[in-house]
């Protein structure tokens, strides 16, 4: 992995620990899951290697970052907190890059913060708003329900309703999430988990922001049949913009790097 400068940055209630590495233009990664700053390190060494600066993070209550937990969690305050962190981090707009509800938080940082935001390239964005089937809202409420008392049940029901997953890009390494697993997962379930089913990110909310920052979504294509991929599709219909077919499922980023990061730099048009 390429050499990081780290630091903190002050947020409302907390503190986020971010990364940089490289330089050039901008890329913001948000990450997915319980990913942390270093969860798509090879992604990032990627990037890097295209020219890109790029900036990485434990989103609040993860990893190295604070957080006052009495306070609710909703994607607004993570994209707020996006928003801090460009301001201190970037000092020009950035490119930003997100997968799952790290997709959803890239989409609401457009929305709120325009103008830190030159690009959003949103992978696989779990959207209930844009495609809403009751029979998976039932399997979420379990999930919900489990994770009262056994986040890792919680954890492993999620996977069984992701179907299986491609195989890895050829010298892949996806990272282990670094830090208490355990108090990772009980965080996730306890405010992000909710956060993203109550999102309201919807065409509806990001059709004013398109003329002035490009989206495009992104879909694995080894996992076409996932809902989290027809929210991508449904989405890019709904508004009107590109939806990009990249190699690899839900977790593209981090099991298919190279594949991804070239995606990314394509359509950020610093790679033609």
């Amino acid at each position: 992995m390429t050499h990081a400068q780290s630091g903190t940055v002050p947020v409302d209630g907390g503190s986020l620990h971010y990364e940089v590495r490289g330089s050039g233009w901008n890329v913001l990664v948000v990450q997915g899951g319980i990913g942390d700053a270093d969860a798509t390190g090879q992604l990032v060494d990627q990037l890097v290697d295209e020219g890109a600066r790029v900036i990485t993070y434990d989103r609040r209550g993860l990893g190295r970052s604070t957080v006052d937990d009495t306070a609710a969690t909703t994607i607004g305050v993570h994209a707020a907190d996006a928003a801090e962190l460009l301001r201190s981090t970037a000092g020009q707009p950035a490119v930003v890059v997100g997968a799952s509800i790290g997709a959803v938080i890239a989409l609401r940082l457009a929305v709120d913060h325009p103008e830190l935001v030159s690009a959003v390239i949103a992978h696989e964005p779990p959207l209930p708003d844009v495609v809403r089937e009751p029979d998976r809202e039932r399997e979420l409420d379990h999930v919900a329900q489990l994770a009262r008392d056994d986040a890792r049940a919680a954890i492993r029901h999620m996977a069984g309703l992701a179907g299986k997953q491609p195989e890895l890009e050829p010298g892949a390494k996806p990272a282990r999430p670094g830090g208490d697993i355990n108090a990772a997962l009980k965080r996730f379930f306890a405010h992000d988990f909710p956060a993203v089913r109550t999102s309201g990110v919807s065409a509806d909310l990001l059709r004013p922001v398109v003329p002035a920052v490009p989206i495009t979504l992104t879909g694995g294509t080894g996992g076409s049949e996932r809902w989290e991929y027809r929210c991508a599709r449904e989405l890019a219909r709904d508004l009107g913009v590109p939806f990009v077919g990249i190699d690899g499922g839900h977790e593209a980023p981090a099991t298919h790097p190279r594949g991804t990061a070239a995606a990314i730099s394509r359509l950020a048009g610093v790679r033609g």
